[in-house]
């Protein structure tokens, strides 16, 4: 499994909740800015971990007047270039966060901005990484998270969130003030989910059945290719 991502502690934290699920830490490849070429890239299963803003101009906007954005050109690059190659080969492939947002850029959606200065705080606390923030609804439809509970609670650590949904995406839980919170994809045969709260900081509960469901998809996958 590539886990993309631009901070050292994510292996630990995303490589934890990945045994939690079953897995083995060995099976995380970590891909960074400075890795390889995408295109010599093999796995079976893409994990997008949190980062930062992505640049606006990726979806067609200028960054907005008074917002402060903290975007990274090689971290968008990079997970621009790894979902283009998971399309390609068919990887499952689960974003977090950041991950969520770049995963709608790629399919050509858009974001928020600044939540706050869209009159949609309470998203970005701060404090211990698994506090619980707020419910999210899930939708009934959803095929990737239709183990989990109708309702439940998320931490939440973002300014920013989708806004207009890519191509080939359908919004499957929402915040109580209508904030996406999960997105997957329409395939029929393959795993493509964005969450925008952080199922690998906390233990159990729905937030485990994410991470599980992910690493079932890598397995499937792999089994369908002849592989571990």
């Amino acid at each position: 499994m590539l886990l993309s991502s631009s901070r050292r502690n994510d292996c630990e934290r995303y490589g934890a909740a990945w045994v939690r699920a079953g897995g083995d830490a060995a099976e995380i490849v970590p891909v960074t800015p400075a890795a390889a070429a995408v295109d010599e890239l093999e796995c079976d299963g893409v994990l997008l971990t949190g980062g930062p803003d992505v640049e606006p101009w990726r979806y067609g906007e200028p960054p907005h007047a008074g917002v402060a954005l903290q975007p990274d050109a090689e971290r968008d690059a990079l997970d621009l270039a790894v979902l283009a190659r998971a399309e390609a080969r068919g990887w499952p492939v689960l974003g977090v966060c950041y991950g969520c947002q770049v995963l709608n850029v790629q399919r050509g959606g858009s974001l928020i901005q600044d939540l706050d200065g869209a009159g949609l705080p309470g998203h970005r606390l701060a404090g211990a990484r698994e506090a619980l923030a707020h419910a999210v609804t899930r939708d009934p439809a959803s095929r990737w998270l239709r183990h989990l509970p109708s309702e439940f609670a998320v931490n939440s650590r973002h300014h920013q969130a989708v806004l207009r949904p890519g191509d080939g995406l359908r919004v499957v839980a929402t915040a109580p003030d209508g904030v996406v919170e999960a997105l997957e994809g329409e395939e029929e045969d393959r795993f493509v989910l964005g969450v925008q709260w952080h199922p690998e900081d906390v233990i159990g509960g729905p937030h485990a059945a994410v991470v599980r469901a992910f690493r079932t998809a890598c397995t499937r996958f792999a089994s369908a290719r002849g592989g571990r």
